[in-house]
C-alpha cells in the first residue's frame, strides 16, 4: 500500500491534490487513492443522539459546501449495521440513493484511512446513466467539507469532481489490457442491484443494456427461505448472509448454523431470473466478441465463475475493485493533463 500524505495529527498544513477513484455501489463503496484502497458496505445510519461506542466510519458534518448537512452526524459501513441492524439505510433503498448518500459514504470511507488534517481530492466517480444524473452526483460531492471523523480530530475534505462517468467505465479502463484492441468485447457487470452489459469495439463503447436484479435478490431469497425462517425464527440477516457467501463458508455469523444447502437451492432460480436475462441481452454481441469478461460481486459468487467459464466468459478475480481502480487511473491521467 502507498502512503497517502504524511502529516502529524494536529497539523493544519494542506496536502497536495490526490487523484481518487470513487465507486458508490448498491452493495459497497470503494475508494482508491494512489494505490491505497478501502471498501465499506453502502450503509448509512443517521445519528440523533450521542452513541456510547463510536465505530470507524462515523462522521459529524460541522461546516462546508453542503449547508443541508451542517450539524448532522451519521455512521457508515459495518458500523451502521452494528449500531442498528434493523434501521440502517442502504443506497439501494432509494432510486436516488447514490446521489443522496454519495457524500455520506465518501466521508465515511475517508474515515477508514489514516488520519490527516486536510484532504484535497481530485475525483472521478461513476453512476448509471451519467448523462442524466452525473451533474447531480457531482454537485452532491463537490466542495469543501469540515468534519469530525470517528469522534476524534477535525478534518477538512476538499472535493474537486473532475468527471462523473458511466457506471462500469472504470472497469473497462482497468481491464483494458484484457481487451482485443482490434476486435469486439462484451463486459458483464453483475452488481448488487443491476446487471450491466457493455459492448465494445476495441476500447470504444458501442452498446449498453441494463437488467434489474443482482446479488441482493439472491441474498433476499436466502433470507426469506423457509428453512432460514425456521432456524432464525424470523427473516434472516442480509449482512450475515452476505458475509457467509463472500468468505465461502456459508456460516451464519457465529451461530454455528450453515446455509450452504439453501444457497444451492436458491442459486438455480437466481441464475434463471437474473443471470439468464443478461446473457440473453448479450446474445447478438457474443458471436462476434473475441473477449468476454465478467466483473462485479455477482461474478465472484461461488459456482458462478465456472458457469460463466463454460459459456466462454472470464470472471476477473478482483471484480469488486476493477471499476474503482480504473476510475483512479483516469483521475490521475486527467489531473496530470490539467496541471
Amino acid at each position: 500500500m502507498t502512503s497517502i500524505c504524511q502529516s502529524p495529527p494536529i497539523s493544519t498544513s494542506s496536502c497536495p491534490s490526490l487523484p481518487v477513484g470513487l465507486d458508490v455501489g448498491n452493495g459497497s463503496t470503494k475508494m482508491v487513492i494512489k494505490g491505497d484502497e478501502r471498501r465499506i458496505l453502502s450503509y448509512v445510519l443517521p445519528l440523533h443522539r450521542e452513541v456510547y461506542d463510536t465505530q470507524i466510519g462515523t462522521v459529524e458534518y460541522l461546516d462546508g459546501s453542503r449547508s443541508d448537512l451542517i450539524g448532522q452526524s451519521w455512521m457508515t459501513g459495518k458500523g451502521a449495521y452494528l449500531q442498528s441492524p434493523k434501521s440502517y439505510l442502504k443506497v439501494s433503498h432509494d432510486r436516488d440513493g447514490k446521489i443522496i448518500y454519495g457524500l455520506h459514504l465518501l466521508l465515511g470511507v475517508i474515515a477508514n484511512f489514516p488520519y490527516q488534517s486536510d484532504w484535497n481530492l481530485q475525483l472521478i466517480a461513476s453512476i448509471q446513466d451519467a448523462k442524466a444524473f452525473g451533474n447531480e452526483l457531482k454537485s452532491s460531492l463537490s466542495g469543501r467539507h469540515s468534519v469530525r471523523l470517528n469522534s476524534k480530530n477535525l478534518t477538512t475534505v476538499t472535493v474537486d469532481v473532475l468527471s462523473v462517468v458511466e457506471e462500469g467505465f472504470g472497469a473497462v479502463a482497468s481491464a483494458s489490457s484484457e481487451f482485443d484492441r482490434t476486435g469486439q468485447s462484451v463486459v458483464f457487470d453483475f452488481g448488487a442491484g443491476t446487471c450491466i452489459v457493455s459492448h465494445f469495439q476495441g476500447v470504444k463503447l458501442i452498446g449498453r443494456e441494463y437488467t434489474d436484479g443482482g446479488v441482493e435478490s439472491l441474498i433476499n431469497a436466502i433470507a426469506t427461505h423457509i428453512e432460514t425462517r425456521k432456524y432464525i425464527r424470523s427473516q434472516g440477516d442480509a449482512n450475515l448472509i452476505r458475509a457467509g457467501i463472500e468468505d465461502k463458508t456459508f456460516n451464519y455469523g457465529a451461530t454455528g448454523w450453515n446455509f450452504r444447502d439453501i444457497y444451492q437451492a436458491e442459486l438455480k432460480p437466481w441464475v434463471q431470473s437474473v443471470l439468464a436475462p443478461a446473457l440473453k441481452i448479450a446474445q447478438p454481441w457474443l458471436a462476434s466478441a473475441s473477449t468476454k469478461l465478467a466483473i462485479g460481486g455477482g461474478a465472484q459468487l461461488p459456482q458462478i465463475g465456472s458457469l460463466l467459464a463454460a459459456k466462454g466468459i472470464t470472471s476477473l478475480s478482483d471484480g469488486h475493485w476493477v471499476n474503482a481502480r480504473g476510475l483512479a487511473s483516469l483521475a490521475a491521467l486527467k489531473a496530470k493533463g490539467s496541471s
